[in-house]
């Protein structure tokens, strides 16, 4: 039978606990030897265009690992995790841009939106994430621009609640702090015990004077 492909020693594999006999007074027992604390993860450049990567998988990622290389074998003779890691990640990116971005090779007609919808349409995605680079729009007052990556959300210039439209040009990207942060410069400190969608329930709580201007 033919060795297993070698998997790359930049990853380090966890195989389980591991057994082992020890001799308690006279008495062999079996006990479960833990294996060692995990390896912090490693990104390290070698190069301007190359980097080593180092992180700890677990058994079901590593038998993963190795049906995928047999998988690829005419494609990847040598079954180098580095190639399959970077195929992997083409399709995972590709998979959660159409998801979150509504990003396609073959964009559909817009569909009209029914009103009040809450749903940010594919298109108006599309458009907002190519106009804001991915990033978070919100601007300082000093002119600064916050650029984060993470926890991007769909932010309405003009509120929702204030009728603002699902559209390319009311639609922008916000961090979650930044959002949060514009959300209550409108409607007053966030409290999740209070619904918050319609221009009536923040009348009730004193808000009405919010909505002038807007």
């Amino acid at each position: 039978m033919p060795a297993p492909p070698p998997v790359a020693a930049s990853l380090a594999l966890t195989e389980g606990p591991a057994e082992a006999t020890v001799q308690l007074h006279g008495t062999p027992t079996r006990a479960v030897v833990q294996p060692p604390p995990a390896k912090r993860q490693v990104v390290e450049p070698l190069t301007p265009e190359r980097y080593r990567l180092q992180f700890t998988v677990g058994k079901s990622t590593r038998d993963r690992l190795r049906r995928i290389q047999d998988l690829l074998a005419r494609e990847i003779a040598d079954g180098d995790p580095g190639v399959i890691f970077d195929r992997a990640l083409l399709l995972l990116e590709a998979d959660i841009e159409r998801k979150k971005m509504g990003k396609v090779a073959k964009p559909r007609v817009p569909r009209p939106t029914k009103p009040r919808s809450r749903h940010v349409p594919a298109h108006v995605r599309r458009a907002v994430n190519l106009r804001d680079r991915g990033l978070c729009a919100f601007i300082a007052e000093d002119g600064r621009r916050c650029n984060a990556r993470r926890h991007l959300e769909y932010h309405h210039v003009r509120p929702y609640a204030a009728d603002g439209e699902m559209s390319v040009e009311n639609i922008s990207l916000r961090c979650r702090a930044h959002n949060v942060y514009e959300a209550e410069l409108v409607f007053g400190r966030f409290d999740p015990t209070l619904v918050r969608e319609t221009r009536a329930e923040y009348v009730a709580f004193g808000n009405d004077n919010r909505f002038q201007n807007l």
